[in-house]
């Protein structure tokens, strides 16, 4: 039987406390953004903008290619998701269902190389970009990402709770491995596919590092390492920056609004797993 829980009085003001405290500093950066440059160096410093001004906006687009980094990052991160999805599925298939020789060997590794910082492999990654001659180019800031090592756990938890009877099923009718993944495995844990998408959407859409090491021209750069641009060398416009992070946020906040109930059920299901 479910036993019901009855919400004590306590946990609604630690919740919108909480919630103030998330919110909060959006809320200031969106306030910020539609400052002046008086404004926003005013002591004390103003939290309503007093009046409200979009010059903080119309400034980003003038000084930088905000449509071009924006198309660049959405494309950026559509070839990573797919990539990812595509790389980690058969790799968490080949561990949990195939069990290929040496696999718990290979998942030990993963776990390991799981505690690693993702920094340590820049030097080789930019290596093995600049051998392929691919510097300078959209495809070299997806492509060293492709394989992680935390979306291949993450799908190999999932992919080890599908029922063995719907894979011997499938393999007595003949099935490939292939198809068994694609019609059988992917969409039994199909939260886990969703899970590992969302992630590997954000960490693509806030990558600075990478994208600033292997290219060159703004024109190749995405959101993150565009907006660190705003930031001068003596000075920095604080409306400016704050306008361009919101809108570089808001494509963000829209894809949650509208499939908020599939994030929300994607993750509650692995937190089950």
């Amino acid at each position: 039987m479910l036993t019901q829980y009855r919400v004590r009085w306590w946990t609604y003001p630690v919740v919108f406390g909480l919630g103030f405290v998330i919110l909060a500093p959006f809320a200031w950066m969106v306030a910020t953004a539609l400052m002046s440059t008086s404004q926003t160096l005013q002591v004390p410093p103003n939290l309503i903008p007093s009046p409200v001004t979009l010059d903080g906006v119309r400034e980003v687009f003038d000084r930088l290619p905000f449509a071009i980094l924006l198309f660049n990052t959405v494309i950026v991160s559509i070839g990573r998701v797919v990539g990812t999805l595509i790389v980690c599925s058969m790799a968490a298939y080949a561990l949990a269902i195939i069990k290929v020789p040496g696999a718990r060997a290979i998942l030990i590794v993963v776990l390991v190389l799981i505690m690693v910082p993702s920094d340590i492999f820049i030097i080789p990654s930019y290596s093995i970009i600049t051998w392929l001659r691919l510097t300078d180019t959209l495809v070299a800031l997806a492509l060293p990402s492709l394989f992680d090592v935390f979306g291949v756990f993450l799908l190999y938890q999932f992919f080890r709770g599908v029922p063995r009877e719907l894979i011997e099923a499938a393999r007595m009718d003949g099935a490939s491995h292939l198809r068994i993944l694609v019609t059988i495995v992917v969409p039994v844990a199909r939260s886990g596919i969703i899970s590992l998408a969302i992630l590997t959407t954000l960490a693509e859409w806030k990558e600075l590092l990478w994208p600033i090491v292997v290219n060159r021209s703004i024109e190749k750069m995405t959101l993150g390492p565009g907006l660190a641009l705003l930031r001068g060398e003596y000075t920095t416009d604080w409306n400016v920056l704050m306008a361009a992070g919101v809108l570089a946020a808001l494509p963000m906040i829209v894809i949650f609004l509208i499939l908020q109930k599939r994030f929300i059920a994607s993750f509650a299901r692995s937190g089950l797993k």
